[in-house]
């Protein structure tokens, strides 16, 4: 799951790698109001002498979850990019 991944972050982000830092990927397990397990992702993109950004999805399930965030996280940083 991890080499996975680090495979879709290089794919989504490649192009922008140099204006980051660091990432952080986080994946957790919640009990969702209905009572079912969801996913929980958060993806923090640590920028070079910009402000951080931030990404959160929760799903029910894993795979759409991490694509979802790596989705949103891509098009934060190409927006910022872009100003």
């Amino acid at each position: 799951m991890e080499e996975d991944i680090q495979r879709k972050l290089r794919l989504a982000l490649s192009k922008m790698a140099a204006y980051i830092s660091s990432i952080t990927f986080i994946v957790s397990e919640n009990i969702g109001p209905n009572g079912k397990t969801e996913k929980h992702c958060t993806l923090t993109l640590s920028l070079y002498r910009m402000p951080n950004i931030v990404t959160e999805e929760t799903q029910a399930d894993l795979y759409f979850v991490i694509d979802r965030v790596i989705q949103k996280a891509a098009r934060s940083l190409s927006r910022k990019l872009s100003l």
